[in-house]
C-alpha cells in the first residue's frame, strides 16, 4: 500500500492556504555505520517490528540528520519531500494564525514520526526544541518500503491511528478542561511517555521528568496565557502534587492525585 493512499485513509491535518516561504533543515548527515542496529528509538519507532536483514534494508534508505536547537526542520507549506523519525531531542510542531497568535500541535520525541501530510505540503512547523537527531525518508524511498514490508504498513497504521487519538483527545483538553486540569493531564501524559519508554518504573508514585520546553511554549499547547501557566504551576505546587526542581525539570510528588486532577476529580 503505497503511502499517499495510507494518507488519504486517516485526515491528520486540515489542508491550509500556503503563502510562505522556506526553510531548510539542517545538513549535518551522520554516517550510518549499523546505526539501526544500536538505535534507542527503534523499538518505538516505524521500523519497530523489523530486525536482521530487514531492518538493515530499511534503514539503508535513510538518512540521520543532526538538527540544533531553534533550527527549523521543516516549515508549514513546505513541500513535503521527506519524511522524519525523531531519534534524540524533542521537536515542536506549530501553526501560525494571520494575526500572528501560535498554536503549537505537538511535541515529538524519541521514536515519532513526523512529516506526513494530506496534499504534499507540509501541515506544520517543525523546530528542535533541544538538540535534536532525526532519521529522514525521502517519500518515495518510504513508499517502496511500503510496498516491500507489510510490516512497515501495519506499524505506520498504528501511528496514524495512534495520532488520531491524541489529537481527539487534544481537542477536549482545549475545548472543556480548566486550567489545572489541562496542566494535570499535560504532565501526566509526560509521565505515562516516559513509563512506556522504560524511564520510569510503571508503579512509582513518584517520578522526576523533564519539560524541555518553555513556558510560552506549555501556554500555545493548552491554549492558555503564560501568566496562567505560571499560577497553575504555583497551585499545584502548593497542593502538594509537584515541586519545580528547575525551570525543565519537576518531581512528581504524587503521580495519584495528578491523575485525578487530570480526570477532573477534583
Amino acid at each position: 500500500m503505497a503511502l499517499d493512499t495510507m494518507q488519504d485513509a486517516i485526515d491528520v491535518e486540515p489542508v491550509v492556504s500556503c503563502a510562505r516561504f522556506n526553510f531548510s533543515a539542517g545538513n549535518s548527515v551522520q554516517p550510518k555505520t549499523n546505526f539501526c542496529a544500536q538505535c534507542t528509538a527503534h523499538k518505538f519507532a516505524l521500523c519497530a517490528k523489523l530486525s536482521g536483514n530487514d531492518l538493515a534494508a530499511f534503514g539503508a534508505g535513510s538518512v540521520h540528520k543532526k538538527i540544533e536547537a531553534g533550527q527549523m526542520l521543516f516549515s508549514e507549506c513546505d513541500d513535503a519531500s521527506y519524511l522524519y523519525t525523531v531519534v534524540e531531542g524533542e521537536v515542536r510542531l506549530s501553526r501560525m494564525l494571520d494575526d500572528g497568535r501560535r498554536q503549537i500541535t505537538g511535541f515529538k520525541s524519541e521514536g515519532d514520526f513526523v512529516g506526513l501530510s494530506a496534499d504534499g505540503k507540509y501541515a506544520a512547523d517543525a523546530e528542535a526544541i533541544n538538540d535534536v537527531t532525526v532519521c529522514q525518508f525521502s517519500v518515495s524511498g518510504l513508499n517502496h518500503s511500503l510496498e516491500e514490508y507489510t510490516a512497515v504498513q501495519s506499524r505506520l497504521m498504528e501511528m496514524m491511528q495512534e495520532e488520531v487519538v491524541n489529537l481527539q483527545n487534544q481537542m477536549l483538553l482545549l475545548g472543556r478542561k480548566t486550567p489545572i486540569e489541562k496542566m494535570a493531564n499535560f504532565i501526566a501524559e509526560r509521565v505515562k511517555r516516559n513509563v512506556e519508554h522504560g524511564r520510569i518504573a510503571s508503579d512509582a508514585n513518584t517520578v522526576e521528568i523533564s519539560l524541555p520546553m518553555s513556558r510560552t511554549d506549555i501556554a500555545d499547547f493548552l491554549g492558555l496565557t503564560i501568566e496562567t501557566v505560571s499560577r497553575t504551576f504555583t497551585k499545584l505546587r502548593k497542593l502538594g502534587v509537584i515541586e519545580l526542581k528547575t525551570s525543565q525539570n519537576i518531581i512528581v510528588s504524587d503521580l495519584s492525585e495528578l491523575q485525578f486532577l487530570a480526570d477532573g476529580d477534583v
